[in-house]
Formats: structure tokens, sequence, C-alpha cells
């Protein structure tokens, strides 16, 4: 796997069409070509190092989400052009006007929500704990108590640090060290190299972590709220996201969303609502 920050990669370049041309099932409004044209492009950020939904292999993008966007950009009447970056600047750039899409695994949240409008989910994204395997000191969630825990900077499983205290606090317990990395490969290795106790990350990819090294690591239980998560777009930009939504929407129907989650997280989520919820099930205000 090699970091490849700041890459851009381009599609072939389509020509603009009128939305009464396409031949792909998704209609595209005027509105929206007529946004794009002003770019020239539609221009998608995806994450350099999250896997299994967005990463690298031998340079190469790989992952449940680069596979969507190989079969979107089959379906779209304009050219679609990818920066692959870490995921500090993915919703920042987003809401500047930067990115058109964050089109990777966003976690749904009060504080985001506020700057972007989400599509429907592609994913729980619940977050759970993984430890060293064997190691006996961490049964249940009660035994995170004053341990030393790996977050991402920034995303979700640091969001959700705030559930986890409520949850230690009411069982006698308190919260210990939480570290902050700027990806999750170099949390796990501090898990490995004994200078975390746990680490907490959504549950797909913990899923898929222990999935390729049951003799290293142990899943643990969930540590928050029932959460989700889709790709995002700049707040009111209703256009765009309406095209997204027609298009996962058609890969639900189809069953290929299904068959991603299963190729990709060794899961599959039968009961996804349509609609963005707010962790808990709640409904963006």
């Amino acid at each position: 796997m090699q970091a490849g920050v700041g890459m851009l990669l381009a599609s072939a370049t389509h020509s603009c069409v009128q939305p009464s041309q396409s031949t792909s099932g998704l209609e595209v409004s005027r509105e929206l070509l007529a946004q794009i044209n002003q770019r020239g492009y539609l221009l998608v950020a995806t994450e350099d190092d999250y896997p299994p939904f967005e990463f690298l292999v031998n340079g190469k993008p790989v992952g449940f989400d680069n596979e969507l966007l190989d079969t979107f950009r089959k379906l779209v009447p304009f050219e679609i052009r990818q920066e692959i970056l870490p995921w500090q600047g993915l919703l920042p750039g987003v809401a500047s006007g930067k990115y058109d899409v964050a089109l990777t695994a966003v976690g749904f949240t009060d504080e985001r929500s506020r700057s972007l409008d989400f599509t429907m989910p592609i994913s729980e994204s619940t977050i759970a704990y993984v430890k060293r395997k064997g190691d006996q000191s961490i049964q249940h969630v009660r035994d995170l108590s004053r341990k030393t825990l790996g977050t991402q900077q920034g995303g979700l499983s640091f969001a959700a640090v705030p559930d986890l205290q409520a949850r230690l606090t009411q069982t006698g317990g308190s919260l210990g060290a939480v570290k902050q990395y700027r990806n999750f490969t170099e949390a796990y290795q501090d898990l490995l190299n004994q200078r975390l106790d746990a680490v907490l990350n959504n549950i797909v990819s913990l899923s898929v972590l222990v999935n390729d090294k049951p003799s290293i690591f142990e899943l643990g239980e969930r540590v928050s709220r029932k959460s989700y998560a889709g790709w995002a777009v700049k707040k009111g930009n209703q256009a765009l996201l309406d095209l997204l939504n027609r298009f996962l929407t058609q890969q639900h129907n189809n069953g290929e969303l299904k068959r991603l989650q299963q190729k990709w997280f060794k899961l599959t989520f039968n009961d996804l609502p349509t609609q963005p919820l707010l962790p808990g099930d709640r409904p963006i205000q």
C-alpha cells in the first residue's frame, strides 16, 4: 500500500450533454449540468488510507467506494476527476467548495450536518473497539476504563468518545488517555507495540481488519450509539445530492450495493434507512 497524498486521477473526458440525451437511466438536471460546466468536470475527493472503503494498492485506488465511483463514471454524461488525500482535508474541502463530493464513508454527525448534506447511508458506521489478540484485561466496554485509546484525528471514532465516556461513568469507570492519529495504520501499529490498549473505529473497518489478521487482533463490542455513513456534498447543493441518491438507490435496487458490501465489508446491511439519520436514529433538522 502506498500513500498517494494529493494524487490526481482523471477519467476519460465526456462531453457535456442535455439531460434528455443521457442513456444512463440517471436523470441529470439542467441545473446540475450548468453547475458542473462552471468547473468543467465533477471533482470528487476520496481518502488515501481507509480500508475497506478506499485505499491504495501499488498506487491504484481500490475499495468499496472506488468500485461505486467506477460505476458512477459510466452512468453520467460528464467528466469526473478524483483527488486522493488524507481524511483531514476532505470535509473542509467540500464545505468550502474546493471539492464537489466527499466520496468516502462520512459518518453523519450533528456538527457535520451544519455545513454538509449527506446521501442515503451506504453503511452502518457504529464505533467499536479492537484490542490485541489474547489481551484478557479487556473483555467488555467497561474494561476500557482508564485505558489508553487510539482514534482518528477529526474522525467519527474521536466523535464517539463522549458516548464511551458516558457508558464508562455509568459503570463507575472513567475515560483514560485518548490519542489521535492521522490514519488508522499508525494507530494499529501502536496497539501492537503496546503504546495503546485499544483502537476505536467503525464496525466495518474493524470487521475487515480482524478477518484479515485474526491471530493479531480481536474485535470488541460497540461503544457508541448506532450511526451511519454516506457521501457528502456542500450544504444546499440539492441538485448534486439528488443525483447521488438516485445512483445509490439504483445500486441498492439492482443488488450491486449488497454485493459490494459482502465483498469489501465481509457483512451486509439489509435494513439501512433510505434517509440520512444522526446517531441514535435521529432525523437531521
